[in-house]
């Protein structure tokens, strides 16, 4: 990406004072080209006009006619972003260059340490066609159904900002397929991907793992270690199944994405990160919210743009898209050329639900691919697999009602054994307070005499045991 100073007095320009050693520290020396005029023949000399360009618009140089100036650059060149520096500290000013296409606004007292980092924020942008960025999308992202098509026109725009982005959908409908191709196709590419897995995520270790911790922050602590949000500096974190956190580490996600910095376990130094923050569930948060066990401060704070994935059942005219792309790339992957398939075998797949969604499907053609003994799949394999799957619903539900009828037995014994308890507690309590005196304690209990003794036998109620003395027993 070619850097340009479009600047009449260069030397006086404080662009070149501060950008230079910045430049070479990051050899960056052959990028930096100073322009007196905007000379398209030398644009065109410097492969511009087919890949992005920075541009740095001296406003002192050209005063009034920069904005013109600006306007030409950007109908010369789409993918070009302007800077426009050493301009008039005037709201109406700025706010007309920002309307005509600049990218970013600085004043005559310029904010050197800022213009670095902006330069580096675009420099990080992929300079993407549209074409090749359908066909990143195509290949990920399998089906023309309209609500799969729809998906397709969003993510272009949500990958090319910052902002958190909420997934939801059902179990194997592609999930972290999308966040990967959204990380894929940002800014933040080049940096790391980094999953934090929130089912398995253990509360006494959530610090730990996701914060890090120091040397000596606890027993085994041998040495410092980086949390995986800190590993995903620069880049996407990616929470999957966040409805499945404690309510206690909600809180302490929240208080990270409200101020994007952390403390490690063991230190009171705070770190502050640029991750971009994309979640996904399986649940429906809103009614998780309802039911108390999702805060609705994290959910809006997550919630900047939502994609809802649809499930399988949804949209199966996309299953032959499906099964094409996957039979062609999973026969190359086990080294066993298939052919086709027959129109049973594809009639039975559009039939069939899918309940374990795209991820069920694919795992489903990885099996016919391998038990196939001939170079055309047939209706054979998905019949033997439905009746499979028939057989393990029939087993999954007569092991559910077992367990139904041990849970009764179990809460019956437990309600039996509770009130055995509260009644034996009870007439030792009577029979103390009426220092053992079965007469008083029976007619307290509202039994006979003779009721009361056969308890007394059955629970082993006898004074003697109790070391407690009575004046009268009868």
């Amino acid at each position: 990406m070619k850097l340009i100073l479009l600047s009449k007095h260069p030397e006086s320009c404080p662009v070149c004072q501060s950008y230079q050693p910045y430049a070479r520290k990051k050899d960056l020396k052959k990028e930096f080209v100073v322009l007196s005029e905007l000379d398209y023949q030398m644009l065109k000399a410097l492969n511009v006009d087919g890949t992005p360009a920075i541009f740095i618009l001296d406003y002192k140089s050209y005063s009034e006619e920069a904005i013109d100036l600006l306007k030409s650059l950007l109908k010369y060149k789409e993918n070009a972003y302007v800077i426009v520096v050493n301009a008039p500290n005037e709201a109406e000013v700025a706010v007309n260059f920002l309307k005509a296409g600049a990218y970013h606004y600085f004043t005559q007292d310029l904010n050197y340490e800022c213009l670095c980092n902006l330069i580096d924020e675009i420099s990080a942008k992929k300079s993407l066609t549209d074409k090749q960025i359908k066909e990143e999308i195509d290949e990920y992202f399998i089906g023309n159904s309209p609500k799969i098509q729809k998906i397709k026109e969003i993510l272009p725009k949500v990958a090319e900002t910052n902002c958190n982005v909420l997934i939801g959908g059902e179990t194997g409908t592609g999930k972290e397929l999308v966040a990967r191709l959204i990380h894929k196709l940002s800014p933040r590419a080049k940096a790391p991907f980094v999953v934090i897995d929130c089912t398995t995520l253990q509360e006494t270790l959530f610090e730990s793992e996701v914060f890090g911790f120091e040397k000596g922050a606890f027993t085994g602590a041998m040495s410092s270690k980086k949390g995986l949000i800190e590993l995903a500096d620069g880049g996407t974190l990616f929470l999957d199944e966040i409805g499945d956190l404690s309510l206690s580490i909600q809180k302490k996600f929240l208080r990270f994405l409200q101020e994007r910095t952390f403390t490690r376990l063991g230190s009171t130094k705070p770190i502050k990160v640029d991750v971009r923050i994309i979640a996904a569930t399986n649940k429906n948060l809103k009614e998780e919210i309802i039911s108390g066990n999702f805060r609705a401060d994290l959910y809006y704070r997550l919630n900047t743009v939502y994609l809802y994935l649809p499930p399988l059942r949804e949209r199966k005219e996309d299953i032959p898209l499906i099964v094409d792309h996957y039979l062609n790339l999973k026969q190359k992957e086990l080294k066993k050329e298939i052919k086709g398939y027959t129109k049973e075998f594809m009639k039975k797949l559009m039939e069939y639900d899918w309940p374990g969604n795209v991820r069920e499907l694919i795992n489903f053609i990885e099996r016919a691919i391998i038990l196939t003994e001939k170079d055309i799949i047939s209706e054979e394999l998905i019949e033997e697999y439905l009746e499979l799957k028939k057989e393990d619903e029939r087993i999954k539900q007569e092991r559910h009602c077992d367990e139904g009828k041990t849970t009764a037995l179990t809460d019956k014994e437990t309600r039996k054994i509770n009130l055995v308890e509260i009644e034996k507690k009870l007439i030792l309590e009577t029979l103390i307070k009426n220092n053992w005196n079965q007469t008083k304690t029976a007619i307290e209990l509202g039994i006979s005499r003779k009721q009361l003794i056969t308890k007394m036998k059955k629970y082993g109620l006898f004074k003697e045991r109790y070391h407690i003395g009575s004046k009268n027993s009868n």
